[in-house]
């Protein structure tokens, strides 16, 4: 971590607007977090979610998640064949069979997550496997990757994904803090210890966002080889030169505008308004 100074009325002031104040490693890790100690809502969310995780719709919307997904990783697929025609005809053989596997998910809409989800985490793995393998072949060179790689990245492309995925999950995470959501008590992703498993859930359709983000910087080989450095036992990861490249982008990205579900408003719009949505949908069920 970069070393900083903050004066306490200003993380008063961030507490106080519901603004988290978070710091991250070397390689993207939201290591703590500054926050008002309240949660944005009564216990009667967090009840719910946990009621409601012992059910079979718990596991329809965590498919549903997934199909959400999928459909930004096929946008992704596509943004690559329409850039690198050469790629396109295996690109497009990825995505009809990611969407088979899709398919297979089908058949646990009615079971208990206990019961189906290592199923449902191995389809998904087989979806994720096709996906990065056909993304890879279509970046230039000196950007692909052997396979994903996350603690530690192996490679530039890695490094980069892994430091925005930090940078996501603290914006996952505040969006369940504000909507009263336990970003602890995941459905899918479960009881690992200090693990905010409900994050690792609900951040599931918004990783493409990311990809996206990254793909476009790879096509337009904007990242540089000086924004890296390799460590020991750290792998590939981003120096300061590349943290303020990627930084102010992906917060503009959050910023910016962009149609989720019929709807068009700011990413960070879109993840708030997902995850309270899903709150309310909480405080309706016939629990």
């Amino acid at each position: 971590m970069q070393q900083c100074i903050i004066h306490s009325s200003a993380v008063l002031l961030a507490a106080e607007h519901g603004i988290p104040v978070l710091f991250f490693s070397r390689t993207g890790r939201a290591k703590a977090r500054l926050w008002s100690p309240y949660f944005g809502n009564i216990a009667t969310v967090r009840r719910r979610q946990a009621m409601y995780a012992l059910t079979p719709e718990a596991t329809e919307w965590v498919i549903s998640l997934f199909a959400l997904k999928l459909e930004g990783q096929c946008a992704n697929l596509r943004l690559l064949a329409d850039q690198v025609p050469q790629q396109a005809q295996g690109l497009h053989q990825t995505i009809d069979a990611m969407n088979t596997d899709a398919r297979a998910l089908e058949q646990y809409r009615l079971e208990l997550l206990p019961d189906c989800g290592n199923n449902i985490i191995g389809t998904e793995g087989t979806m994720a496997r096709r996906y990065w393998q056909a993304l890879s072949a279509a970046l230039p060179e000196q950007y692909r990757f052997e396979k994903r790689s996350r603690q530690p990245a192996q490679d530039r492309f890695n490094a980069t994904i892994n430091y925005l995925y930090g940078m996501l999950y603290g914006t996952i995470e505040g969006a369940c803090l504000a909507t009263g959501l336990d970003p602890y008590l995941g459905f899918l992703h479960t009881d690992r210890h200090r693990k905010p498993t409900f994050t690792f859930d609900l951040i599931e359709p918004f990783r493409p966002w990311v990809d996206e983000l990254v793909i476009k910087w790879c096509l337009n080989n904007q990242l540089k080889a000086e924004y890296f450095r390799t460590l020991k036992g750290e792998g590939v990861v981003l120096e300061k030169p590349g943290k303020q490249f990627v930084i102010p982008a992906f917060l503009e990205m959050m910023q910016s505008k962009r149609n989720f579900e019929g709807t068009t408003t700011t990413a960070k719009h879109h993840i708030h308004h997902f995850a309270g949505q899903f709150a309310q949908s909480l405080l309706k069920q016939d629990l």
